[in-house]
C-alpha cells in the first residue's frame, strides 16, 4: 500500500503531462495573416493577446480584433481567404484540411462582431456541409460562394438606423442562413437577415441594405460607413495598401538629456544609446551590450557583460506607438552563459523619450545593468529610454 501512495504523485504528474501535450497538439496551424492596414491583435486560446503582426501564423482557438479603419487578411489552410473588417473579431474555432494530412475537412468559425468578407476554399468547395460560420445570432452554411457577413451590435445598430442581428451578403454561389426558428437559401445578389430575437425566423431581404450596398475604401468604420467590401474585392482585384511608415526607434540608457547620457564605447563596453530604422509593421533586429559591474582594484569579481538581440515590431496607433519585443539575452561570464528569451509589449507617444526602465527586455540584468569603463553605475544610468520617430520621406 505504501509504494501504491508513494506514486501516486509520479501518475498524476505523467497524466498531466500527457494531457498538455495533448491540447498543444490539437491547436493546428488554421491560417497565415498576409496583410494589414491599421492595427489588429491576436488572442491566443492560451490567454496571450500581441499585436497583429503581417506573416504570422493563425491558429486554432485564435481570435483576430482589429481596431477602427483596420482591416486583417488571412490565408487559411486551404487558400480560402478572410477579409476581417474595422472594429471586428473573428474567432477561428477548428480549422483541418485532408490535404495537410487530417483524417478530414472541418472549417468552423466565429465572427463575435463587426464585419467579414470570405471567398472559400479547398473546404468549402469539395464538401459543403464541413463548413460553419456563427455568429451570437445565426449560423451561416455555405453551398460554394463568395459572402460578406456581418453581425451588428445593439450600439451600432442605432448608428446605422437598422434592427440589430446578422446579415449576410451573397456575391457569388449561395449560403444558408439558419436561426433556431428556420433556415432560408441565399443567392447570387440576395441578402437575409436574422435579428436578435430566437422566436424570429430569418428571412430574405427585399433590398439590400446601404451599408451591405456601398462602395469605398477597405478601411471605412462600421460605425460611420458602410462594414463592406471595396468595389475592387467584387471584381477580385488585389486591396492595395498605403505604403507602410519609416520609423526611427531609439533605446537610450541613462537620461533623456543627450548630456547626460553615457557614452557609447567603439570596440566593445556599453552601447548607451541603440538606433534602428524600421518598417512599421515588419521585424526589425538591434544588439545592445550591458555590463552588470566593473571589476574594482583587488576585487576577484569578474564582470558580466550581457548581448541582448532584441527583435522588434512597432505600430503607429494615431499619436502613439505599440512596440512588441521579442529578445534573446546572452549571459556570459567565467562559469559559464544563460540564454533567456523575454517578451514585452509597450506603449508609448510618439516622438517623445519616455523612460521604460523596468518595463522592457533588458530587465533580464540588475537594476543596475548599465556603467561606464571609469565607475560604477549609478541609478540615473541604470535608467532606460524609448523613442520612436517617424522618418518623413
Amino acid at each position: 500500500m505504501l509504494r501504491c501512495l508513494n506514486l501516486r504523485p509520479v501518475i498524476l504528474g505523467m497524466l498531466c503531462a500527457l494531457i498538455l501535450f495533448g491540447a498543444q497538439g490539437a491547436w493546428a496551424i488554421a491560417g497565415k495573416i498576409e496583410n494589414i492596414i491599421g492595427t489588429a491583435r491576436v488572442a491566443k486560446q492560451t490567454g496571450q493577446i500581441y499585436a497583429a503582426i503581417k506573416g504570422d501564423n493563425l491558429y486554432e482557438g485564435d481570435s483576430v480584433a482589429t481596431a477602427a479603419n483596420s482591416n486583417v487578411q488571412i490565408r487559411m489552410v486551404d487558400e480560402a481567404i478572410v477579409w476581417v473588417r474595422p472594429n471586428t473579431e473573428f474567432k477561428i474555432t477548428r480549422y483541418r484540411s485532408t490535404e495537410h494530412g487530417e483524417p478530414k475537412n472541418e472549417a468552423v468559425l466565429r465572427l463575435l462582431k463587426g464585419s467579414m468578407r470570405t471567398v472559400t476554399g479547398l473546404i468549402g468547395r469539395s464538401n459543403t456541409g464541413d463548413y460553419k460560420l456563427s455568429t451570437p445570432t445565426a449560423t451561416i452554411g455555405i453551398r460554394g460562394t463568395e459572402f460578406d457577413a456581418v453581425y451588428v451590435t445593439p450600439q451600432i445598430a442605432a448608428d446605422l438606423q437598422t434592427p440589430p442581428g446578422t446579415y449576410n451578403r451573397v456575391y457569388m454561389g449561395g449560403t444558408s442562413l439558419q436561426g433556431r426558428a428556420g433556415q432560408i437559401n441565399l443567392n447570387k445578389d440576395e441578402a437575409g437577415f436574422m435579428g436578435e430575437q430566437a422566436s424570429s425566423p430569418p428571412r430574405v431581404l427585399p433590398n439590400i441594405p446601404e451599408f451591405l450596398n456601398t462602395s469605398g475604401n477597405s478601411t471605412a468604420n462600421l460605425r460611420a460607413a458602410a462594414p463592406s467590401a471595396p468595389a475592387n474585392e467584387s471584381r477580385r482585384e488585389p486591396v492595395v495598401a498605403a505604403a507602410p511608415k519609416q520609423l526611427l526607434i531609439s533605446v537610450r540608457y541613462g537620461e533623456a538629456d543627450s548630456s547626460t547620457v553615457v557614452s557609447t564605447r567603439a570596440g566593445g563596453g556599453n552601447n548607451a544609446e541603440q538606433r534602428v530604422q524600421a518598417t512599421e509593421g515588419e521585424r526589425a533586429t538591434v544588439t545592445l551590450r550591458q555590463s552588470t559591474g566593473v571589476r574594482r582594484p583587488g576585487s576577484t569579481a569578474v564582470p558580466v557583460e550581457i548581448a541582448t538581440m532584441i527583435e522588434l515590431v512597432a505600430k503607429i496607433n494615431g499619436e502613439t506607438a505599440v512596440v512588441q519585443f521579442s529578445s534573446k539575452n546572452q549571459g556570459s561570464n567565467a562559469r559559464g552563459s544563460q540564454t533567456s528569451m523575454v517578451d514585452t509589449t509597450l506603449t508609448v507617444p510618439m516622438d517623445v523619450w519616455t523612460e521604460v526602465s523596468g518595463r522592457g527586455p533588458w530587465t533580464s540584468g540588475n537594476s543596475s545593468s548599465v556603467s561606464s569603463s571609469s565607475r560604477g553605475a549609478s541609478a540615473d544610468e541604470s535608467k532606460v529610454y524609448l523613442r520612436v520617430q517617424e522618418v518623413r520621406r
